[in-house]
């Protein structure tokens, strides 16, 4: 190509000859930014609409320019102002859409998809990017039959097969989002992303072993890929593959979703040196039943010698104060403290393997004064007492896998040999209006303002059931008899094929055959608690 062939000198030349010819500043902002030269570009592009206010194009594409650019929000005024020159001009816009998706604004991003497929009802890239916009609604259900529209008309785009098994993982179809990985694969084999998705989707159908090497490929094909390391871990443990799977667990403080939100500690973080007369601060992470489960490292740091400072959530604290020399409440001012580290990484810095899980329970016993005061409130026991806490907490991103709605404990509560107790402070509607109307149930959330008082009533249990939550962490600890119900794809910390557990001795795992039917689980427990009954009685 000769000079009096390059497009942006034959532009230049055009800008020169009329510097205010809105048409020619236009086509040298396009050839500036194929040409890479992207800050000229702009500047080219501005002037066209300074000179012609009125230029539709030439706001539409520096809107694009600047979404490229990673400046999505700067773009949106100026694809509104194209679109006031031409309303309802459907790829502006599309290009609004997503801008606004980019930018944050998920609502008015949907109005202007589906003002552009109203238009244009085949454009399969704004069908791909409603579901999107969906997706970070929350609207899983309507985001999968967008993908599915998109899927449809280009079979071949890669991207929209991901999206669409990320929409059927979310709404816990595991099976069918495999398939629409592996076709993403299929079509492009070096995809990250769908690599990473199709570990966890694996992991999700608890086939752990072939997640790991799906998520240590997406690594290695892209280390940025943070999420696939941390998924390894999830698989690696739950194996009990302990040496590799601690290591690659500390991944998650690469990744948004552990480090939102997370104070900035001015002190370093301890590695495992000598710390011998320092101080040190443990602080909690993740939810409460982690707390439970990883505070009984704490006394395992004093032993080294070192000062131990505690920071752990706050209806935990009364539990708290023999692990450390000060306990404190997490987000509360902190005392000085020489280095600092979270709680889920004690088990790395020890060396933990499944011959060496701290397993001395109990490590947490209740109040006496508490203990005697729920003794007298309840009274002598005519039936075996059965703890029950059928539900978590409703924000975790599993809840419906792991939490049992009670309309689906009939078979447990109609054991009659047993007296039930809700040892669980937060109940659903639903749920409170089942087990006010089952008999032999009694609830006590009213009175559940701690932990504290929750381990004084766990004393007076003769047996505790309970799903995968934080009373179920404290009723180990507490080395109560307890029995598990634990969702298919259970979490790493109960491992894989086990019936009991090598963090609480005292517990009894009943893991569900297949996700979101507790039916066969229910029943077994039910069975087992007649049998406890009769053994109590005799």
């Amino acid at each position: 190509m000769t000079a009096t062939d390059d497009p942006v000198e034959a532009a230049r030349r055009r800008v020169a000859a009329s510097p205010t010819d809105a048409e020619a500043l236009f086509a040298l902002g396009n050839a500036l930014w194929w040409k890479g030269e992207h800050d000229d570009a702009l500047a080219a592009l501005t002037r066209a609409i300074e000179v012609r206010p009125d230029h539709a194009e030439a706001r539409n594409n520096l809107g694009n320019a600047l979404v490229e650019l990673g400046r999505a929000e700067e773009s949106v005024p100026h694809y509104r102002a194209a679109l006031a020159i031409r309303p309802g001009h459907a790829p502006t816009l599309y290009n609004l859409g997503n801008a606004l998706l980019a930018s944050g604004h998920a609502a008015e991003a949907e109005t202007r998809f589906r003002a552009a497929l109203a238009i244009m009802p085949d454009h399969a890239g704004a069908l791909n990017n409603l579901g999107n916009v969906l997706r970070a609604q929350g609207k899983t259900a309507e985001a999968e039959a967008s993908y599915r529209q998109a899927v449809t008309l280009r079979p071949e785009a890669a991207g929209s097969h991901n999206n669409l098994g990320s929409a059927l993982l979310a709404l816990h179809r595991p099976a069918e989002a495999a398939a629409c990985f592996v076709e993403a694969l299929r079509l492009l084999p070096d995809y990250a992303e769908a690599c990473n998705n199709l570990g966890g989707a694996l992991l999700a159908m608890d086939r752990p072993e072939e997640a790991a090497a799906l998520f240590r490929r997406a690594t290695e094909l892209d280390p940025d890929q943070v999420q696939a390391r941390f998924g390894e871990a999830l698989a690696l443990l739950s194996l009990g593959r302990f040496a590799e799977g601690w290591d690659a667990y500390e991944s998650r403080w690469l990744d948004p979703r552990f480090t939102e939100g997370v104070r900035p500690y001015d002190t370093p973080r301890w590695e495992g040196e000598d710390i011998a007369g320092r101080t040190i601060l443990l602080h909690c992470e993740q939810g409460l039943g982690d707390t439970i489960q990883f505070v009984r490292y704490a006394p395992m740091v004093r032993a080294l010698g070192a000062r131990v400072v505690l920071e752990a959530q706050a209806p935990l604290l009364p539990l708290m104060s023999g692990f450390a020399d000060i306990v404190v409440a997490e987000g509360a001012d902190l005392p000085p403290h020489d280095v600092h580290c979270p709680l889920l990484t004690l088990p790395c810095l020890f060396g933990t393997d499944l011959g060496s899980i701290p397993a001395d329970v109990p490590y947490i016993r209740a109040d006496r004064r508490l203990v005697a005061a729920w003794r007298q409130r309840l009274g002598p026991a005519a039936k075996p007492r059965v703890g029950l806490a059928l539900s978590g907490s409703p924000d975790h991103p599993e809840d419906d896998l792991r939490s049992i709605p009670a309309a689906h404990l009939r078979t447990l509560l109609a054991v009659a040999e047993v007296e039930f107790h809700i040892v669980q402070k937060d109940l659903r509607p639903d749920d409170a209006a089942v087990l006010r109307d089952s008999p032999g149930v009694r609830i006590h959330a009213d009175r559940l303002d701690t932990f504290a008082e929750t381990a004084a009533l766990l004393t007076q249990m003769h047996l505790v059931v309970s799903v995968d939550t934080s009373v179920a962490h404290l009723a180990g600890a507490m080395a109560l008899p307890l029995w598990m119900l634990l969702q298919h794809n259970a979490d790493f910390r109960w491992l894989r094929g086990r019936s009991d557990s090598p963090w609480y001795p005292t517990a009894r795992l009943f893991r569900q055959a297949r996700a979101l039917e507790w039916r066969k689980e229910v029943a077994q427990v039910a069975e087992a608690v007649r049998g406890f009954a009769g053994w109590w009685r005799a």
